[in-house]
């Protein structure tokens, strides 16, 4: 094809002009088109570059928003096992307290118990001691009694036998 169009040009020169004048509008429709290709292919990037912009924007502000969080959550953590450690603690100090007191509190009855339990041997001694003082005092009273009688006896046998 691009024989006949270079004898054509050479034969006919309006052929060639009208030719040249259709190449120069084709190559201003293609300038055209490719200017308009380029500026798209700008704008498109422009859009491209924004938008990775934003994304890049809107992953830091999640990131940061997400660390904030996750800070936040671990203070809230440390606090929380903190006041768990402070609760167990206070638990154990109680107990102990309370373990103490018992402990004391048995102590005293123990002491009580072993008080009481020497008052009451005391009183079965003085009370056994009582009971053989007043076993030996009616002994003796007995045989004063006994021997009362034996001399109102014979001191009688004798006036009955006087008498007789």
């Amino acid at each position: 094809m691009g024989n006949s169009i270079d004898k054509y040009s050479k034969n006919d020169p309006i052929f060639k002009a009208e030719f040249s004048e259709y190449i120069q509008n084709l190559k201003l429709e293609n300038q055209d088109e490719h200017d308009n290709l380029y500026k798209t292919i700008s704008s498109l990037r422009d859009q491209l570059d924004e938008s990775k912009f934003t994304l890049k924007n809107n992953v830091q502000e999640a990131i940061s928003s997400k660390n904030d969080e996750i800070n936040q959550l671990k203070s809230t953590i440390t606090e929380l096992r903190h006041q768990l450690d402070k609760a167990q603690h206070e638990k154990k100090t109680a107990i102990q307290k309370q373990i103490q007191s018992s402990a004391d509190e048995i102590n005293q009855l123990k002491k009580s118990c072993q008080v009481l339990r020497d008052e009451l041997e005391t009183l079965k001694f003085e009370k056994k001691e009582a009971i053989q003082k007043t076993i030996l005092n009616s002994s003796d009273e007995i045989s004063q009694l006994k021997e009362s009688t034996q001399k109102l006896r014979d001191e009688l046998e004798t006036i009955i036998k006087k008498l007789k």
